[in-house]
Formats: C-alpha cells, structure tokens, sequence
C-alpha cells in the first residue's frame, strides 16, 4: 500500500511540476508607433532690417520661406503683386543646437524693400 501510495504522489508530482516548467506561447503581431517629436518654433521677427530667425532648430534648416506682398482692397492702383524674395545676410552655421539666420526683402532687380504689407510663411520639414 505504501509503494502504491508514494507512487501516486510520485506521477502527481511529476505531472505537475511539467505543467508549470511549461513555457507560454509568444504571442506575435506588429507594434505600430505613430506621432511625432515635437520641438519648439524658431523664434521670428519681421521689421523693415528684413525677417531674423532665431533659436532654431537644426532640424529645420532647409525648410522654404515664402513671402507674398498683401496689397490694399480699398485701392487697386496700390496691388503690386511683383515677386518679393529673401536673401541671406547672415547664418550662425551649422554647428550646435540651434541656429539664427537674417534675411533682407529684396524686389527683382535686387533693391531692398524696407516698407510695405507681405505675409510670410515658414514651411521645414
């Protein structure tokens, strides 16, 4: 009776201990992230010395800046939708976080422009 008792205990012991030494199944599928990092704006300033960008960061270099001429509704002799570029009088480089730029309006004939409405706009990437 004894061996058939420790016996028993033996199996049981035995079937047991397999069920938790058992390794659970990896489980399998895709892990998506989606957002982004977001960092703050460079700082701007638009006054008749031109458009100054600073703090910005390097991420950003590269990004189109756009500038359109918003003439008067109230007259339309005063339109002048002549295009209006920048170009650049000063860069910090490269180097380091951020970086700070300057630039001059200039009309086609390369005068700059020092008064007038224009909207600006700053797309990077």
């Amino acid at each position: 009776m004894k061996v058939v008792l420790v016996s028993t205990a033996v199996g049981l012991l035995l079937g047991l201990s397999s069920s938790c030494f058992a390794a659970a199944p990896v489980a399998q599928g895709v892990i998506r992230f989606t957002g982004s990092i977001v960092e703050a704006n460079c700082a701007s300033s638009a006054a008749g010395t031109g458009l100054s960008l600073r703090q910005c960061p390097q991420g950003s270099r590269g990004g189109a800046i756009d500038v359109t001429r918003v003439g008067s509704v109230a007259s339309v002799s005063s339109l002048d939708r002549s295009p209006v570029k920048l170009k650049l009088l000063a860069d910090s480089g490269p180097g380091g976080r951020y970086y700070d730029q300057h630039y001059a309006f200039v009309d086609p004939s390369g005068k700059v422009i020092t008064s007038g409405t224009y909207l600006i706009t700053l797309s990077v990437p």
